[in-house]
């Protein structure tokens, strides 16, 4: 699921169109954002679901090996909101236009059955997320871009869902898979410190 998260990460850029950097919370710079990926380790197993919607959408993910983008487009937002919509069909985790509780915790109790604690803090994960939906929505669809006329775009609650899990999972994560190292430990306690601080988690 590392990929997943690395296409999380590109979800929750588009979705803090708006957002600065910030720490003290004024003093971003010691962060590294293009690094947070490697601090909470998940499991692999959905590239072919990534790459299939990538190509459905147009939605241009960030790479491992790439530097997290800077400057998002209106196009970028737009697509971005139809490749979580498409993710999140593919893996059957909607029921009409809500997310399924019961579809994604049959998914992660039989995908990781050998681990259970990950299945568990996904759960939870989403289980808060699916709570905060409809606010988070409506905060995300307040931005500008999606009044501008013509614009087309799918229904972004299920990105808006995506970065809020990775949110709550990155500050959840297992120990035995977090990376022990002093710029994760930073970032994790810069992210707790400064909500939206960070443009992605």
């Amino acid at each position: 699921m590392k990929n997943l998260a690395l296409i999380i990460f590109s979800i929750i850029l588009v979705l803090k169109l708006n957002n600065s950097l910030k720490i003290d919370c004024d003093n971003p710079e010691s962060i590294n954002e293009d690094h947070i990926h490697y601090c909470c380790k998940h499991p692999d197993g959905y590239q072919e679901v990534i790459d299939s919607c990538a190509k459905e959408t147009g939605f241009k993910y960030i790479k491992h090996d790439e530097e997290a983008m800077v400057d998002i487009t209106v196009d970028h937002a737009i697509t971005g909101t139809c490749f979580g919509k498409c993710v999140f069909n593919k893996l059957q985790f909607m029921k009409g236009a809500d997310l399924d509780m019961a579809a994604v915790r049959t998914h992660f109790e039989s995908k990781f059955k050998t681990d259970p604690e990950y299945a568990k803090e996904m759960i939870n994960a989403f289980d808060h997320c699916h709570g905060k939906s409809v606010e988070n929505t409506a905060k995300f669809l307040s931005n500008p871009i999606f009044r501008q006329p013509g614009a087309e775009f799918c229904d972004p609650k299920p990105g808006v869902i995506l970065a809020c899990v990775i949110r709550e999972f990155f500050h959840n994560c297992p120990a035995d898979r977090w990376a022990k190292t002093e710029e994760c430990n930073t970032v994790l306690e810069f992210s707790k410190k400064c909500k939206d601080a960070l443009t992605t988690i």
